[in-house]
């Protein structure tokens, strides 16, 4: 046999190998138990692609039920006032609704009338932002709060800066994250008027029966006399309100009666607000002018005496409540109203002095300015000069 020949049978040997029973049943064995690691693993694949479809499924069923939420928390509040500066308010609640009293470049007013609101105020130190709620006034100079109306008063929620509240019976300052609720009086019912007929006639008919009376006793003769003397009746003593004791200048009298009668007391008149101001302002409470004079300003503005209120109102802030800012802004909104009235030189005077007052020489020079240009000859010349840093 030749190499080659050799080779290729010993090649051959190892190709087929001798094929045995054993061998077959260890083959058959090893097949068996590869087939059931692939039958275990595909076991093991579907039940965890079916653990994954449940969860699946378990967060898509969630899923209705958690959206609704997040858009409704997440839907735009809606807008009520939005300001050209970028300033905005918008409602808190389905009743919410704010009134524009007053927006200029020195002032913004608004008034909530009813409902929860929330103002998003652009910031500007020279434009004071006021919200009135009922007899509350709420005062900004750039934050984020939120005003609602509710039976028991007046609610203020600070998310971003400070306020200033003014209240009937308190006054505070509000920073980030403070509330605070305030008592306040619902809007006063119209009284119901006395026809003064109808006391005529009451009167006449007393007298009618005092004249009946009388004859009676006259018919009687003795017998009248030998009766004991009628009792008098006492009458019920009647205190006098507290505009009559304004009206006297007895103002520690008036506003203890005005206290006492409640904030119903005061009308919505520009009449009954000035006289109810002038009681707190001279019977002792200074502070407690500054809310009906504001509602002179925002609620009346077209009324003569809208400039005579603001101008009150300067004067208290000024010279009683140390305040010659918020003074300034007053005198400012009073020669505004008066157009070229008898107040507005004093005005324009009393505004260089709070600018003054308040160490702002900046805005104190530039009114000086004004007033000079305005009344070269004016009786307030010399001391708006000297305020104003013209000599």
């Amino acid at each position: 046999m030749s190499e080659l020949a050799r080779r290729i049978e010993q090649a051959s040997a190892h190709v087929e190998p001798a094929w045995s029973s054993d061998r077959e049943a260890r083959l058959r064995a090893g097949v068996g138990r590869g087939l059931e690691r692939v039958r275990r693993q595909r076991i093991a694949l579907v039940a965890v692609l079916g653990a994954c479809t449940l969860l699946l499924g378990f967060f898509l069923g969630r899923q209705p039920l958690i959206s609704p939420r997040m858009a409704l928390a997440d839907a735009p509040q809606p807008s009520l006032v939005q300001l050209p500066d970028g300033s905005s308010v918008n409602a808190r609640s389905s009743d919410a609704r704010v009134e524009t009293v007053a927006v200029s470049p020195t002032g913004v007013s608004l008034r909530l009338q009813a409902g929860s609101a929330r103002f998003s105020v652009t910031p500007n130190a020279n434009r004071p932002f006021r919200v009135m709620a009922r007899d509350v006034t709420v005062t900004v100079l750039g934050t984020v709060f939120s005003v609602t109306l509710d039976e028991r008063g007046v609610r203020v929620d600070v998310e971003r800066g400070r306020v200033r509240v003014e209240a009937p019976h308190e006054r505070r300052v509000l920073a980030v994250g403070e509330s605070a609720s305030f008592e306040s009086a619902p809007p006063a019912e119209p009284e119901t008027a006395v026809d003064p007929s109808s006391a005529v006639e009451a009167h006449a008919a007393d007298a009618h029966a005092a004249d009946a009376h009388a004859a009676d006793a006259l018919l009687s003769g003795a017998e009248a006399n030998a009766r004991p003397e009628p009792t008098l009746r006492a009458e019920p003593v009647t205190q006098p309100s507290w505009r009559a004791l304004a009206k006297e200048q007895k103002y520690a009298a008036a506003l203890a009666r005005l206290t006492a009668e409640g904030a119903n007391a005061v009308r919505d008149t520009p009449e009954d607000l000035l006289l109810a101001a002038d009681v707190a302002r001279l019977g002792g409470r200074p502070d407690r002018a500054v809310a009906p004079l504001q509602r002179v300003i925002a609620d009346h503005a077209f009324d003569p005496r809208a400039p005579l209120a603001a101008f009150t109102l300067g004067r208290t802030l000024l010279e009683q409540l140390g305040r010659p800012r918020d003074a300034a802004q007053a005198f400012a909104t009073a020669r505004r109203l008066d157009r070229g009235g008898a107040l507005t030189q004093d005005a324009r005077a009393r505004e260089v002095e709070s600018w003054a007052g308040a160490g702002d020489a900046e805005q104190a020079h530039s009114r000086a300015l004004e007033y000079l240009k305005l009344y070269p000859s004016g009786r307030r010349l010399a001391a708006v000069r000297r305020l104003g840093g013209l000599d």
